[in-house]
């Protein structure tokens, strides 16, 4: 009997030990989908559509398929419009990169109402990962105040969802040297890789 509970002791230490050691590793397993692929659809304007997706399918590697369904020019309310769009393909991870054409509305537009309403339609949609994106302030006077209040109000919301804080990223690493001369609204080639460096971090750090 002694040396059964020995042997019962050093097994269940084995597999402690074995548990811990393995656990980062089946982290993203969780959330692959039947052919062993993790479907990461994006819901974006210009600055992913003009960007390759700010080059996931690179940066994250043969596990993931990117599905971007980004379209220039896209506000909070077209997509609202066109929801079915973006679940042709199921997903497991979902990028909501919108904010910067909601900018440029005037007067009762209520940003953040209609910003909740896109995730519950969502919601109803897909029980996927939701990564919500602050994005850039822009290179453009007369929007960045906006932008940054939109995104203030994005980030109260970040309790229930992973938020992606593009925001603080090209505040740090200064504006000006991120866009083009001619283009205040999207990024340069450093501006971009940023982001796409960005998404890739909190993606891995929070697969689930």
């Amino acid at each position: 009997m002694k040396f059964f509970f020995i042997s019962f002791i050093f097994l269940l230490n084995c597999y402690h030990e074995k548990k811990n050691q393995y656990t980062n590793l089946f982290l993203l397993s969780k959330i692959k989908s039947v052919n062993n692929i993790i479907q990461l659809n994006i819901i974006g304007d210009s600055l992913s559509e003009r960007s390759s997706s700010f080059g996931l399918k690179q940066k994250l590697g043969a596990s993931f398929q990117i599905n971007d369904y980004s379209i220039s020019g896209r506000n909070v309310p077209d997509w609202l419009g066109d929801i079915s769009r973006p679940f042709k393909i199921a997903p497991n991870l979902i990028i909501i990169e919108l904010g910067t054409n909601d900018a440029y509305f005037e007067g009762n537009y209520n940003f953040f109402e209609k910003y909740n309403f896109l995730i519950k339609e969502i919601e109803l949609r897909s029980n996927a990962k939701i990564f919500l994106s602050l994005v850039p302030e822009t290179n453009q006077n007369g929007i960045q105040s906006i932008i940054k209040k939109n995104n203030f109000q994005i980030k109260t919301l970040e309790a229930k969802y992973s938020i992606v804080d593009l925001e603080t990223i090209f505040r740090k690493n200064g504006l000006v040297n991120l866009y083009p001369l001619q283009d205040p609204i999207h990024p340069n080639s450093v501006g971009y890789e940023l982001i796409g460096e960005e998404y890739k971090r909190i993606i891995l750090q929070n697969p689930r």
